[in-house]
């Protein structure tokens, strides 16, 4: 049986972490005696922002490797070995500052929407007050 994909609302500030790594979908490398395509699977799929964050996060970390986002997974390039003594770590810090950075951008964001929104009644009720004061006899 197939798990249900989670995928995050608009507007909802994920706390998106890693699960687990993959070890049906991680497989070696084509042509490679030791680097591996590495899946670790995330708690939901996080949206395009939050991937965003979480590149520059991981850039800053400047671990070598590249990570791509795969729906509710990170992928990574790696050997076996790095899992354990580098990669593992940098992946979670750099989830959880991602995470951190999200959080605010979700608050920036909401209440830009609160604004908008504000702006928008406020042109309504201006609209319904001139056709209310409006005569067509």
């Amino acid at each position: 049986m197939v798990a249900p994909k989670t995928v995050l609302e608009p507007g909802a500030t994920p706390e998106i972490r890693i699960k687990r790594l993959n070890a049906d979908k991680s497989r070696k490398d084509v042509g490679s005696a030791t680097v591996y395509h590495l899946y670790f699977e995330l708690t939901a799929h996080p949206p395009v922002e939050w991937v965003t964050l979480f590149g520059q996060e991981w850039e800053k970390l400047q671990m070598g490797r590249s990570v791509e986002v795969d729906a509710a997974f990170l992928v990574v390039h790696g050997e076996l070995r790095e899992v354990h003594e580098t990669l593992l770590s940098a992946l979670k810090q750099a989830a959880a500052k991602a995470n951190a950075a999200y959080g605010q951008y979700a608050i920036s964001e909401a209440s830009a929407l609160e604004r908008r929104e504000d702006v928008w009644k406020q042109e309504r009720k201006d609209v319904d007050t001139l056709a209310a004061s409006l005569r067509f006899d």
